[in-house]
């Protein structure tokens, strides 16, 4: 039945190719039907398509990593779908294809099928960052996509030649210690453009600042939240933790290049695009600190980023003029901006205290001072933002004014960051569950293989 979380989206996606206008009515249907799903099944299944068991087919596997993953990127997209204002003309359609290609990279349990579906995001994305003509950012993405596109593909063939298969089951138990380190190595470099490591998240600022909030939104979040599964998903638990050291340092550059590069921005959506690249820095530094604490700090620290992001990435690509005139925008940027500094009361705050304390735990002094370094920066261009915002009477181009239903839902979220800010139990039991599923090696062979 999880193969309909694929099946549905792509279905409707295609069906409804000839009539796009109808389309954008369709997409909240179907997100709504994918959540129904997903709240139906439990997640404790293996299904094997067509009838071939692992490690032999390809199998979608739905543990408690992957459903609450699911559960966070179909959320993303069902709000995006409510604010049909920041979709292009025609682009639910891209969407519903980004739906099925998310969901299916979540649940498969096969690299070359991760692969598939890796590519089918790559290309929806693509067309995305396409939207208002904007094909420098798009080509610069569609090079660095194929050359890493190639690398994973590389990375799957010689897992193969490795181990005799493509089961990520099969690969976790029996791949020699031979071919592990280039097979670590091609598929760090083909997630990393879609990660945002350093250096090759350079399409990144070009890209969300297309002039449509579409862009910046779905990929600064739905997707990103889906490919920091797969890196989960791969690295700790196919090579059980292999890796992360160098992971780790790629991290600490992301965030010190990321913030220092956000703070030279003179541009509101190219500061928060180089912070985004910073922000994932900081996650995958802190789950390469190894153990299923950093595992779990890191995926809670993703869902407060993604949160945040959602908020800040609309305002900045709608807003007209200053927070005067909209002041539900302004309240709700101020809130998601100040939980990206980590200010107290907001999630933030809790997510990078426990960053904090676990690296202080290990005797890691470097991730601290890294992150207390990216805070004062962080704090230095947000505030600027936001006296900016508040105070100025015109802060460039006129852009469309953002309705009521979108203010709603984006004073919804930043509500939701305070709750999280005091009440981080919601956000620290999804983490919790990703990192379990993450970790539990043996479980996932077992549930998989079925004990071979």
């Amino acid at each position: 039945m999880s193969a309909l979380l694929i099946i549905i989206p792509l279905l409707a996606g295609f069906l409804f190719i000839p009539f796009k206008e109808k389309a954008k009515y369709i997409l909240p249907l179907v997100v709504i039907t994918t959540l129904i799903i997903l709240l139906l099944l439990s997640p404790d299944q293996t299904n094997a398509m067509g009838g071939w068991k692992a490690p032999f087919g390809i199998v979608l596997v739905l543990d408690s990593a992957s459903y609450y993953s699911l559960l966070v990127v179909n959320i993303v997209f069902l709000l995006i779908s409510l604010m049909p204002q920041i979709v292009e003309k025609g682009y639910s359609v891209v969407l519903l294809i980004l739906l099925a290609s998310t969901n299916g990279l979540v649940l498969t349990g096969d690299i070359f099928n991760s692969f598939v579906f890796l590519e089918i995001t790559a290309v929806a994305a693509y067309i995305i960052a396409f939207s208002r003509k904007n094909p420098y950012g798009a080509f610069k993405y569609l090079i660095l996509g194929g050359i890493s596109g190639a690398f994973y593909l590389l990375g799957a063939i010689y897992a193969y030649i490795g181990t005799g298969s493509l089961n990520f089951a099969d690969i976790s138990v029996n791949i020699k210690e031979g071919f592990l380190p280039i097979v670590a190595l091609l598929i760090f470099i083909g997630i990393g453009v879609e990660s945002k490591i350093f250096p090759l998240a350079g399409w990144v600022p070009d890209v969300y600042d297309s002039g449509s909030p579409l862009t910046p939104v779905i990929l600064g979040t739905g997707v990103t939240f889906t490919i920091m599964y797969l890196f989960g998903r791969i690295f700790i638990t196919v090579f059980h933790g292999y890796f992360l050291d160098v992971v780790f340092i790629f991290g600490l550059l992301t965030i010190v290049l990321g913030e220092l590069a956000a703070l030279r921005q003179n541009k509101l959506i190219k500061a928060l695009a180089f912070s985004s690249i910073a922000q994932a820095g900081l996650v995958l530094s802190t789950i390469s600190l190894g153990g299923y604490e950093a595992i779990k700090f890191g995926y809670f620290h993703l869902l407060n980023d993604i949160s945040a992001k959602l908020v800040l990435f609309i305002i900045a690509a709608t807003i007209a003029h200053n927070f005067t005139e909209n002041k539900i925008a302004g309240v709700s940027f101020s809130i998601a901006s100040f939980s990206l500094i980590g200010f107290p009361l907001f999630a933030g705050f809790r997510s990078k205290l426990l960053i904090l304390q676990l690296a202080f735990s290990k005797d890691n002094y470097l991730l601290p001072a890294v992150v207390l370094f990216a805070t004062v920066i962080e704090a230095a261009y947000i505030l600027k933002w936001n006296i900016k915002l508040w105070h100025s009477t015109n802060t460039g181009e006129e852009k469309q004014k953002i309705s009521w239903n979108v203010n709603l839902i984006l004073l919804i979220v930043a509500l939701l960051i305070i709750f999280i800010g005091i009440f981080p139990d919601l956000y620290l039991k999804m983490a919790q569950n990703i990192a379990d599923g993450l970790t539990n090696y043996r479980a996932y062979v077992t549930n998989v293989l079925g004990g071979m």
